[in-house]
């Protein structure tokens, strides 16, 4: 441990970073939630400490100090499938080169954070680049322990089975368990290769009732996140046969599944027009 640090405190590493030019700084909502005091054990006042501020944050240990600049706050760091502990990403800056990461998670216990980044400054902070720095704050870990239990009770909402037959969403007909075999079943090998199509996950548009050929289809239509110009489908939905169709439109390469007949497969690529190439879509 003390080999790393003398090595940083040699080459300048320890200069406060406090007022480097562009630093940006935390919102003060933010550093409501986050900021403050964490250690290793908050029980010990010489534990090794990490302190948030407003535009730097110090990792300490007995009279020798760590400070990273240009701060800023990250909820997006993991895009849209963020672990379920994840809160925020502190990102910032040891002598404005060397980028280092403070992940701030939560648990039953409260507010913890894990560094990454530069791994020659982690590898450098020796037992402490990989050490859980726990807030000392327990009204702020409170309320993370209830956010995460908040956040954990919606995701198990968000899985939960529907009665079949009151789907109004995509989101939810993918969770109907008289529709979910049928539609995993007709997509066969496509189920694999493309997950977001299996799981119905992305943009959509609320589910509507079409007349076909003497049936009556519920239709869907969903899309890749992020590429719904590319990654995009229309799917009906026979309950009363129990029948499913789609299309899948795979950069500009149409694919059918569920074997749907002439007339269906029309309508099927006219659905698809009206929903994913309309209006400049």
């Amino acid at each position: 441990m003390a080999t790393g640090w003398k090595r940083w405190a040699g080459i300048g590493m320890w200069a406060a970073l406090a007022g480097t030019a562009g630093a940006q700084g935390l919102r003060p909502d933010v550093m409501a939630s986050v900021g403050g005091r964490y250690a290793v054990d908050c029980a010990r006042a010489d534990s090794p400490r990490m302190v948030v501020e407003a535009r730097q944050m110090r990792i300490e240990q007995g009279n020798q100090r760590l400070t990273v600049g240009n701060l800023d706050a990250a909820f997006s760091y993991f895009g849209n499938s963020p672990p379920p502990e994840f809160r925020v990403a502190l990102l910032g800056q040891v002598q404005g080169r060397h980028e280092l990461t403070a992940l701030v998670n939560a648990d039953g216990k409260g507010q913890y954070i894990q560094l990454d980044g530069d791994p020659t400054v982690v590898a450098n902070l020796g037992a402490l680049g990989r050490a859980q720095f726990r807030h000392c704050n327990e009204a702020a870990n409170q309320q993370a322990v209830a956010e995460l239990n908040a956040a954990k009770a919606a995701e198990a909402a968000a899985r939960a089975p529907v009665k079949p037959g009151t789907a109004r969403h995509p989101s939810e007909l993918i969770r109907d368990p008289a529709f979910k075999p049928l539609y995993l079943k007709a997509l066969g090998p496509l189920a694999a290769r493309a997950p977001w199509l299996a799981e119905m996950h992305g943009p959509a548009t609320d589910l509507t009732q079409q007349r076909i050929d003497g049936v009556d289809y519920t239709v869907a239509a969903h899309c890749m996140p992020h590429d719904c110009r590319d990654n995009s489908a229309v799917v009906l939905y026979d309950p009363r046969q129990g029948r499913v169709y789609g299309l899948m439109n795979q950069r500009d390469k149409m694919i059918a599944f569920g074997s749907p007949p002439a007339p269906v497969m029309s309508q099927l690529l006219l659905i698809w027009r009206s929903q994913w190439r309309s209006s400049g879509k």
